[in-house]
């Protein structure tokens, strides 16, 4: 972590508060907040939802754990940059586990809207046509509707969460239900998803690029790089 190596929190100085609002295995948050009490520093975990124009609206959702005095202090902070904001208790870790796993259901969505649409592609249904239909009909949400407009107009780049990153979030769902003997059979399917969309040149992709994976295993078109 550059935050230690480099001798950064070393430098923080006492009751400064530190929010980290990157998306970690909940064991390392807790290791960071262990370090930053020893040198006097609380530590707020603060890991968010929502894509870059959701960010750049004021309307993420937080996810906030901590000594809930330093959190109330941070509250203003985080009623600008968010919608609502929701604390989940003492353990920084617990912030980090439930963004885990709430991006593993994203990633399951943007899979199984993928699958989908080239099903009904491959049937000569168009696919701005299945999306508008199950974004209204069946699953009026703005996961759906987001991740299935753009994987039918192909809107991969520039991405709003790249696929990698995608990747590294579920193998922190893996490990997470290691941890915890908690199997998540899905995931370990969605891992190879990632992994063939890696190996075929979509790492700088955004993470819905999981539906040309879908399509070229439907024989609809080539891999992502001639």
């Amino acid at each position: 972590m550059a935050l230690i190596a480099d001798g950064a929190l070393l430098r923080v100085g006492t009751g400064k508060i530190h929010v980290n609002m990157a998306t970690l295995s909940s064991g390392c948050s807790r290791e960071l907040a262990n370090l930053h009490a020893v040198q006097g520093v609380h530590y707020v975990s603060a890991p968010v939802f929502g894509r870059s124009e959701v960010a750049a609206a004021g309307k993420l959702a937080i996810l906030a754990a901590g000594d809930p005095d330093i959190v109330r202090r941070c509250q203003p902070l985080f009623d600008a940059m968010g919608r609502r904001t929701w604390y989940l208790g003492g353990d920084p870790g617990l912030a980090n586990i439930v963004k885990i796993g709430g991006n593993f259901m994203v990633a399951s969505a943007i899979e199984a809207i993928g699958e989908a649409m080239a099903l009904v592609r491959a049937a000569g249904v168009p696919a701005d046509l299945f999306a508008d239909i199950i974004s209204n009909a069946l699953f009026d949400t703005p996961v759906y509707r987001a991740y299935a407009a753009l994987i039918a107009e192909e809107r991969f780049t520039p991405p709003g969460f790249r696929l990698e990153l995608g990747l590294k979030d579920l193998r922190l769902a893996l490990e997470a239900g290691d941890e915890r003997a908690v199997p998540l059979p899905l995931a370990s399917l969605l891992r190879d998803s990632f992994l063939e969309a890696m190996a075929t040149g979509g790492a700088d992709l955004d993470w819905s690029a999981l539906g040309l994976v879908a399509r070229r295993r439907a024989g609809l078109d080539g891999p992502f790089v001639q």
